[in-house]
């Protein structure tokens, strides 16, 4: 970093926007990571817990809560390492490229949550017709989904718009 810095002429305020880029894009990466792993819907029975599915049914039990691994795999954690080395790319190389791969990513990422993910928030499932009361609920895997999706579209649509070509 140091000889980075002894070389280059551009002063602070000029890299703020590749930071920014950088940042934005890093942060959409890690709630991509965090959204795979953490609940994205579950199911709340009329007593208030799975527990009682459990005791009688416990394969059923296994949908009161389903996390972001469970609905669609890897991806989210995939999608995140790729929005990582694109966010570096866009922000800190300046790579147009690299930034529209970021927007793409980011469309990938919002259509999973809205096109996958959101369409069961509100379905109970094999749970409901069993248990009468039974309700769907969005957790907050995605919520998280969905601003990682926002912030890395936004991340790369700032660089592409905002910032131009680099000079040559």
């Amino acid at each position: 970093m140091a000889a980075a810095s002894r070389g280059s002429t551009a002063s602070a305020p000029a890299r703020a926007p590749a930071l920014a880029v950088t940042g934005a894009g890093l942060l959409a990466a890690v709630l991509m990571g965090m959204a795979d792993l953490l609940p994205i819907v579950s199911v709340d029975v009329a007593s208030g817990s799975c527990e009682v599915i459990n005791d009688s049914d416990p394969a059923l039990a296994d949908g009161c809560v389903q996390s972001g691994f469970e609905r669609h795999g890897p991806a989210l954690l995939l999608l995140g390492l790729v929005t990582a080395a694109m966010a570096w790319g866009a922000g800190m190389g300046a790579s147009r490229p690299a930034a529209a791969a970021l927007v793409a990513v980011g469309l990938v990422v919002l259509g999973i949550a809205l096109l996958v993910d959101l369409p069961v928030t509100d379905d109970t499932g094999a749970i409901g017709p069993r248990f009468e009361g039974a309700r769907a609920q969005a957790e907050i895997g995605f919520t998280l989904e969905l601003a990682a999706g926002v912030l890395a579209v936004l991340a790369g649509a700032v660089r592409l718009l905002l910032f131009g070509r680099p000079s040559s």
